[in-house]
């Protein structure tokens, strides 16, 4: 009985802005970019809204299996570029995707947004008693870069990555009241083989979440000067700052994460970490003695697409790895960005 990850999705627009570009724009090079970043690529949404890539990614993970829509529950969307305020970009979505009945709202915690919505959708399922929920995490970073500041614009992309959960502890409320273990023993058989893929699944097994107030704004959005009062629409980032914080948080929600659930290093087949930098996810693997060969990472096509990072990341390492090897053994996500927020996530391979 458990909340497991039953089909993923993920989109990026065909238009790719690569390094070679970016030199012509401001004072930078492909070398120079590469060994600070490892990102040699990156997708900008010049004619999608944030909202038209969730959609686009929850369509492909829709398309893999075969289920009543009106039986999803709960839409979570993660992101810090909604196109509106009010209907939030979670309504939006449903809209778009012909989804009526759901519970849906959006989760800001920037980059660990997608940690944070996949750890809320688990407990609401269980507790609310939802079949199926999507959790997606969409960002249209680039109407937030400053293309002057050579040091914040080579980092960030635009994308979308969408997880089907499914509840096999669900109850159909017709059956509650009835005793009789024969219905529920068949409904649980059929919760467990309904869907029907070439996809490994994966069980929430348990997460860590936390958070640091930023008080020296080392990664701000619209941040206003306090002398000025001048709010700017820019994305500000301190990044030996930013780099301290996640080599050291990322160590340390890895090391809780194991110890907890009495699990060794041998044990994790693969880290799924935000796609931040690539000299972050290096460092996080020197000091947590997880080999770099466990980590996955496609910076290097994306760049950081902040809440959308983890699960852009997660769907090619599902359908791209040897993964199917795998089961039994465990994958560990995690997440580090604006706030400053952090979170990690174990999955049990099934």
């Amino acid at each position: 009985m458990s909340i497991n990850i039953i089909s993923t999705g993920s989109y990026a627009t065909d238009e790719i802005l690569d390094n070679e570009s970016l030199s012509k724009m401001v004072d930078t090079n492909d070398k120079w970019i590469l060994e600070r970043t490892g990102i040699k690529t990156r997708h900008i949404a010049k004619y999608n809204t944030t909202e038209e890539l969730a959609s686009k990614a929850c369509e492909r993970a829709l398309k893999d299996v075969n289920i009543d829509k009106d039986e999803i529950g709960l839409l979570l969307f993660a992101t810090i570029s909604s196109d509106t305020k009010v209907p939030s970009s979670s309504y939006t979505t449903a809209g778009h995707l012909g989804i009526e009945n759901a519970v849906c709202f959006d989760v800001n915690a920037a980059c660990s947004g997608f940690i944070y919505s996949m750890t809320i959708a688990k407990s609401m399922m269980k507790d609310m008693n939802y079949k199926y929920a999507l959790v997606v995490g969409s960002e249209r970073l680039s109407k937030f870069i400053d293309w002057t500041d050579r040091s914040s614009c080579i980092l960030f992309g635009d994308g979308a990555g969408c997880a089907l959960l499914e509840n096999s502890e669900y109850k159909n409320e017709l059956l509650k009241g009835k005793n009789n273990s024969k219905v529920y023993e068949k409904q649980d058989e059929y919760l467990e083989n309904e869907v029907s893929n070439n996809l490994i699944k994966l069980e929430i097994k348990d997460a860590i979440l936390g958070g640091i107030y930023d008080k020296k704004k080392y990664l701000t959005v619209d941040s206003k000067d306090k002398v000025s009062d001048e709010v700017s629409p820019f994305i500000e980032m301190n990044g030996r700052q930013i780099y301290k914080f996640a080599t050291d948080i990322g160590v340390k929600v890895i090391d809780k994460l194991l110890k907890k659930n009495n699990i060794k290093n041998e044990d994790i087949a693969m880290i799924v970490p935000h796609q931040a930098n690539k000299r972050i996810i290096q460092t996080l693997a020197e000091k947590s003695n997880l080999g770099i060969e466990k980590w996955f990472i496609n910076l290097d096509k994306y760049g950081n697409t902040s809440s959308a990072s983890v699960p852009i990341a997660l769907d090619e390492a599902l359908k791209n790895t040897y993964l199917k090897e795998s089961r039994g053994k465990y994958l560990l996500s995690l997440a580090f960005g604006g706030g400053l927020s952090y979170g990690g996530i174990l999955f049990k391979i099934k």
